[in-house]
């Protein structure tokens, strides 16, 4: 299921504040969550679910025992990431993936948290590119052309034009 892409800005203007953003950055968590959406899902026009091979049976991330639990319950719907962030299955407390595609509420609540916890916690990710990279790769490695555009869509919200 898609989302709205004027739900999705609410949800980010409502739960944007949340983020955890070094202030020494001088980003708006706000803007944080439209650019990643805008980059993940177009502002909820392609919510998933997203099948992610490397996540499946016989992929590189299929290896860990979380993983592999999923997949047994849940089949291929744990190898997919869900929701305007598309956030993989496996940093979801929710495993409905029912849920998932149809609430907004909770894909943004568990964005926060989530990205609270491991974009800024673990994984340290200060600048927009860092936050990008870790969003899109899991640790902080240049990935220029993700990075570009993410920049590119938090301009766009900053100027009002997404």
């Amino acid at each position: 299921m898609n989302f709205a892409k004027a739900d999705v800005l609410i949800a980010c203007n409502e739960n944007g504040p949340s983020l955890k953003l070094d202030p020494t950055a001088q980003l708006d968590g706000r803007g944080v969550m439209a650019a990643i959406a805008s980059n993940e899902s177009s502002l909820g026009l392609n919510c998933g679910p997203r099948h992610e091979p490397a996540y499946d049976v016989g992929g590189s991330l299929a290896g860990g025992k979380g993983q592999r639990l999923l997949l047994q319950q849940f089949g291929r719907a744990a190898a997919c990431s869900y929701g305007p962030w598309q956030m993989m299955f496996d940093n979801f407390t929710t495993e409905d993936p029912g849920v998932l595609e149809t609430q907004l509420t909770v894909c943004a609540q568990e964005f926060v948290d989530f990205f609270n916890s491991y974009v800024i916690g673990a994984r340290h990710a200060v600048t927009l590119a860092d936050i990008g990279e870790v969003w899109n790769l899991g640790h902080i490695a240049p990935d220029p052309a993700y990075t570009v555009k993410l920049h590119l869509a938090y301009g766009a919200w900053a100027a009002g034009t997404i």
